[in-house]
């Protein structure tokens, strides 16, 4: 692989040190993301990453919500998103990662929010989409050309058709539904407040053991666990959109100090809090173009 696409494995004691630009295409059946842990847990990605299902189905976790992608099912999801994909037994299909530096001059641009959609009868030219893309970034890297596939796959996102395979997981449909759309919109709104999880029950008028059981059934994750990623969704959100210093991000969003911010940002993300809002600014400048 040419040294201008290639991925570098680095030394842990260098684990934050800016990636190479690369372009890769994985089997699905041998993509799995998320934070360590029994469930997987949604973690950011630097890279634009398109998930392609062809056989079987692949469980796709949100901050907000969990799916199944099935047969035919594809899902563009931007850099910097909190995602979770594990794909299922039997699951087939094709996952392509991208670096942003490399979708700079793409026209028409790629999505900038997370686009959902079928493949329809397209699939074949998809897919030689898919291969040619790599081609042109293993054999001999040409920015052009590569660009010109880049603005290819770029339409063909903007025309899938809608998702005929998507299942929501059964939980999602349970009657403690509403009580925890509920705890999630009056979390979003206090994540900068002291009150405990339990005051938040009781002004739901339950108990946290049966606020739990709720986030439970229909999330798959305990009440703390969902607070935990709403204010971690927040904390990238503040990072990529603005210059408030990392103390008070901290104290905006709950944390017990910035230290505590830093240590959750970096389990769930790989980087720091500063490494993460460097390399955010890195890809919106105008001069991140280059391979």
């Amino acid at each position: 692989m040419p040294d201008a696409l290639a991925v570098r494995v680095t030394p842990l004691s260098r684990r934050y040190a800016p990636r190479k630009a690369s372009l890769r295409l994985f089997p699905l059946g041998a993509f799995t993301w998320g934070s360590t842990g029994n469930p997987v847990r949604p973690r950011t990605r630097p890279d634009h990453t398109l998930i392609w299902v062809t056989q079987g189905s692949m469980r796709l976790d949100l901050p907000r919500n969990s799916v199944l992608l099935g047969a035919g099912d594809i899902r563009y999801i931007p850099s910097g998103t909190a995602f979770s994909a594990v794909p299922q037994t039997g699951a087939e299909g094709h996952v392509l990662t991208i670096s942003p530096e490399l979708t700079t001059d793409v026209d028409p641009a790629l999505p900038q929010s997370m686009t959902a959609g079928s493949v329809g009868q397209s699939g074949p030219a998809m897919l030689v989409n898919l291969q040619e893309l790599v081609a042109e970034a293993t054999s001999a890297p040409d920015r052009h050309a590569l660009t010109c596939h880049l603005n290819l796959l770029s339409l063909r996102l903007s025309r899938l058709d809608p998702e005929q395979h998507q299942v929501t997981r059964q939980q999602e449909a349970t009657v403690d539904r509403p009580l925890v759309d509920q705890f999630l919109a009056i979390s979003e709104r206090e994540l900068g407040s002291l009150r405990t999880l339990a005051d938040t029950a009781q002004d739901l008028g339950t108990t946290l053991a049966q606020l739990d059981r709720a986030c439970q059934e229909a999330k798959g994750r305990r009440a703390v666990e969902l607070l935990h990623e709403l204010r971690l969704e927040r904390a990238a959100e503040l990072l990529r959109h603005t210059d408030r210093p990392m103390g008070r991000i901290a104290v905006d969003l709950g944390y017990a100090s910035q230290t505590h911010l830093t240590r959750a940002f970096v389990e769930a993300t790989g980087r720091t809090p500063e490494v993460f809002r460097a390399q955010m600014r890195q890809l919106s400048s105008p001069a991140s173009g280059s391979v």
